[in-house]
């Protein structure tokens, strides 16, 4: 905005519109610095926001490298490890050696997790890859050692899976676990 100068005025006048322009000139850039300090609060506002609920396990469904899962379970307290499938709860991981299945609810860190996000649409979905997967190790007589809640460890195979527990048949006994308390389970990978 500026104030027009009259050729005839006093050279006084001008010199203190010229002031007065240059004042109010730095008034307007300054607001406008604020509009964009605004603005960009805003936004680091919005993206934090977004942030904040996203969930984990969105991430490591982006994570195509490997994963270094700290597991509540004694005996088997890190597994290091690519994500093949994410099936609520369970996480399906491989190595080199051993695949792993880890219930998310006994995960308590991770590490390598992917800063961007994929997305879940449907849990049905996420439900029947539970079945798929728990029911290929019972198709496969895969030994397997079961990690439980509680620090205790058991050796066996799958013999079946139901919605809430699975069956499992040591060497002497089937025994159920509600899968709920089952922390993970690690079988060694065929070599072919």
């Amino acid at each position: 905005m500026a104030l027009s100068q009259n050729s005839g005025s006093d050279p006084t006048t001008s010199l203190v519109l010229a002031e007065l322009n240059r004042v109010l000139g730095q008034a307007l850039d300054e607001v406008e610095s604020e509009q964009r300090l605004d603005l960009a609060y805003e936004v680091t506002e919005t993206v934090r926001f977004e942030h904040s609920h996203i969930a984990w396990l969105d991430r490591l469904r982006n994570t195509s490298n490997d994963v270094e899962l700290h597991v509540a379970h004694p005996q088997l307290p890190l597994v290091i490890a690519q994500l093949v499938n994410v099936t609520d709860p369970f996480l399906v991981l491989r190595n080199h050696s051993h695949q792993y299945f880890v219930n998310s609810n006994f995960v308590v860190a991770a590490c390598g997790l992917n800063h961007l996000v994929i997305e879940v649409a449907s849990s049905d979905h996420i439900n029947w890859l539970d079945n798929v997967w728990f029911h290929e190790l019972a198709d496969r007589r895969r030994w397997l050692t079961w990690y439980l809640a509680g620090g205790q460890t058991f050796e066996g195979y799958c013999l079946r899976t139901g919605f809430d527990a699975i069956d499992i048949e040591t060497n002497t006994k089937v025994l159920t676990f509600p899968k709920k308390l089952v922390v993970a389970g690690k079988l060694s990978q065929l070599v072919s």
